[in-house]
């Protein structure tokens, strides 16, 4: 892709300059376009500068500026003399500036405007088989540079939603080892209480043998008073003395 460039234009407002003005604005712009036709792009804007204090504002002039411009990679400034060159009268010249414009806006992988601006050409000239094949060629670059795009995005999309995946995971088992946490504590609690009840309950088997010790100490007791009620009936009944 390619720099149209106008070797010698001149704009109608160069009626109204006088001829010394106008001849030394020529040959400098004819030195300007050798130069760049040379390559010698610093030359060329050498010579355009110095045109540009002869005729001042001259859209003919901003657009040789801007292909040496162009040709420097120089875009930004390219840009603002390219659209200065769009205020013309001359159809020619406005389609070559927006053609341009097309491609340094596709230098700078600005592929939207890139295919505004050639769009803008072939309405001034729909034979433009360039701006056809640049505007074709812009819009490929556009739709390329959205494919990464839509995969970051997608991929994007599918990380946060592993990351969300992998959280409600983690918050679930937090949730289980909660709840576990919460049933194992429950269960020493009833295991806790049980175990005061038991102690605290009275031990019946102990209790039934001392219950058992005290009545068979009250049977001897009771036995023994027996045994000596008898015993001293015997001795009452067996007296043998005489009754003085």
């Amino acid at each position: 892709m390619y720099s149209k460039i106008i070797i010698f234009s001149i704009s109608a407002v160069l009626i109204f300059a006088g001829r010394a003005a106008t001849e030394d604005y020529i040959d400098l712009v004819k030195k300007g376009n050798e130069a760049l036709t040379a390559s010698n792009y610093k030359k060329a804007m050498e010579f355009y500068h110095q045109a540009e204090v002869q005729i001042p504002e001259s859209p003919a002039l901003d657009y040789n500026f801007g292909g040496a411009l162009y040709f420097q990679k120089n875009y930004e400034e390219t840009l603002e003399k390219y659209q200065k060159a769009l205020n013309t009268s001359d159809p020619n010249l406005e389609a070559r500036a927006q053609y341009n414009l097309g491609n340094t806006y596709y230098r700078m992988q600005d592929y939207k405007k890139a295919i505004e601006s050639f769009q803008e050409t072939l309405k001034s000239n729909p034979d433009d088989m360039d701006a056809k094949y640049n505007l074709e060629l812009a819009r490929k670059m556009l739709k390329e540079k959205s494919k990464p795009e839509e995969q970051e995005s997608q991929d994007q999309k599918e990380q946060e939603q592993q990351d969300q995946q992998k959280k409600d995971k983690q918050d679930q088992g937090e949730d289980e080892q909660k709840k576990e946490d919460s049933q194992q504590k429950q269960d020493q609690q009833d295991q806790d209480k049980k175990q005061q009840q038991k102690q605290s309950k009275p031990d019946d088997k102990k209790m039934t043998k001392e219950d058992a010790e005290r009545i068979l100490n009250a049977l001897r007791d009771d036995e023994q008073k027996i045994q000596n009620k008898q015993k001293r009936q015997v001795a009452i009944g067996s007296y043998r003395g005489k009754d003085w």
